[in-house]
C-alpha cells in the first residue's frame, strides 16, 4: 500500500481545505515521492488558487500522524527568510472514529534536484539560520540521535543482522568505535531539517532551491543537513565528488575529518539497524531504502579510511 489519493481524504476535511482556499477543488495531482502513506496532492481550485495538501489518519500510521502534527507546529514558526513553503492552514478532523491531521501549504512548482544542482542545494542549506526564539521548543538533534548512533554496539551485542554487506560486517568493531560519541558531535545552535534528501527539495524555474517536509526539524550542527544531502547523492547514484564538496564548500567550515567519520559511522549503524526491522504499517519499501542509506554511508567511510591508509 502506498499513498492515498485526494479522493480518499474525508469529505469534511476536503471541505475545510476548500474553505481555506476560497473555492472548490477542480484538480488534484498526487505526488509519488516520499515515504508517508498519507495523501500528498498539488491541488487547484475553480478560482485558480493552488496549494499543496498533505493529510494522514492516526489509524493508517500512528507515527506519521504525529509527524504531521509536529510539522504543522514547525511550519508555523519557521522564519520568513528560510526558503520553505508558507503554511496556509493546519487542522485536525475526526472521521468514522479515526483522527486525521492535514496541512495546507503554498504549492512550489518545480522539480527535485539532480547532480548538477548540488552546489545550489548546499548554498540553500547554508542559509538556514541560528534557531530563533520561536523555535526554542524544538528538540536538539544531539538528543534525538544519541541513542540512534549507538546502534553498532547494540548490533554487536545482539548479533550482526544479515543486512550488513560482508565487507562492512568484517570491520563492524571499527565502525562501533568510530561512532561512539557521534551523537554529541551533531550538537549546535542552527535550525536543522534532519531529513535532507532530494525528494524533500524542489528547484523552481528560477533555480531557487526550496526545502519542504519539515516534521523532523531540530536544533543542531549547521553542517548536518549538507552532509546527509551528500550521502543522499551517493544513494541516488549521482556522479558527484562528495569529498571535494566536503573540503571546499563554506557550509562545512569547521567540520573536522574525525567528526565527519564519526557521524558517517553513526548514520550507517542507524540505517542498518532500522533496515533489519519489520516494515511499519503501509510502508513496505522503506527498509530496503534504509539499507541503501546504510550501505552508502558505510562505503563512503570505508573509502575515507582507505584513502588515509595509502
Amino acid at each position: 500500500m502506498g499513498r492515498i489519493s485526494w479522493a480518499e481524504v474525508p469529505t469534511t476535511l476536503r471541505a475545510r481545505v476548500e474553505q481555506v482556499l476560497g473555492g472548490p477543488v477542480v484538480a488534484a495531482a498526487s505526488q509519488a515521492s516520499g515515504w508517508s502513506p498519507g495523501s500528498a496532492d498539488r491541488i487547484r481550485t475553480a478560482t485558480g488558487e493552488r496549494a499543496f495538501v498533505k493529510a494522514l489518519s492516526r489509524g493508517r500510521n500512528e507515527d506519521g500522524f504525529r509527524m504531521h502534527r509536529r510539522e504543522a507546529r514547525v511550519m508555523a514558526a519557521i522564519p520568513v527568510g528560510v526558503q520553505a513553503p508558507r503554511l496556509l492552514a493546519a487542522f485536525d478532523e475526526q472521521h468514522d472514529g479515526d483522527d486525521w491531521a492535514a496541512l495546507v501549504l503554498d504549492d512550489v512548482d518545480g522539480r527535485h534536484p539532480t547532480a548538477a544542482d548540488l552546489p545550489a542545494v548546499l548554498d540553500a542549506l547554508d542559509t538556514l539560520p541560528v534557531a530563533p526564539a520561536d523555535l526554542n521548543g524544538l528538540p536538539r538533534v544531539a538528543d534525538e540521535l544519541r541513542d540512534e548512533f549507538a546502534a553498532w554496539d547494540r548490533m554487536l551485542a545482539d548479533g550482526l543482522p544479515d543486512v550488513l554487506p560482508p565487507e562492512v560486517a568484517a570491520v563492524a568493531t571499527r565502525f562501533a568505535e568510530t561512532a561512539r560519541g557521534s551523537g554529541d558531535r551533531v550538537d549546535g545552535d542552527h535550525l536543522v531539517h534532519v531529513d535532507c534528501r532530494a525528494d524533500n527539495l524542489i528547484v523552481d524555474d528560477a533555480g531557487t532551491v526550496w526545502i519542504v517536509d519539515w516534521p523532523w526539524a531540530a536544533i543542531g550542527a549547521h553542517w548536518l543537513d549538507p552532509l546527509t544531502y551528500l550521502l543522499d547523492s551517493l544513494v541516488r547514484g549521482d556522479d558527484v565528488d562528495v569529498e571535494h564538496h566536503l573540503a571546499t564548500h563554506p557550509v562545512f567550515a569547521g567540520l573536522d575529518p574525525a567528526t565527519a567519520d564519526a557521524v558517517l559511522a553513526g548514520l550507517a549503524g542507524l540505517f542498518f539497524e532500522k533496515a533489519a526491522l519489520p516494515s511499519p504499517p503501509n510502508m513496505p519499501t522503506i527498509r530496503a531504502f534504509q539499507r541503501s542509506e546504510g550501505v552508502a554511508a558505510a562505503e563512503w567511510l570505508l573509502r575515507r579510511w582507505a584513502a588515509r591508509a595509502d
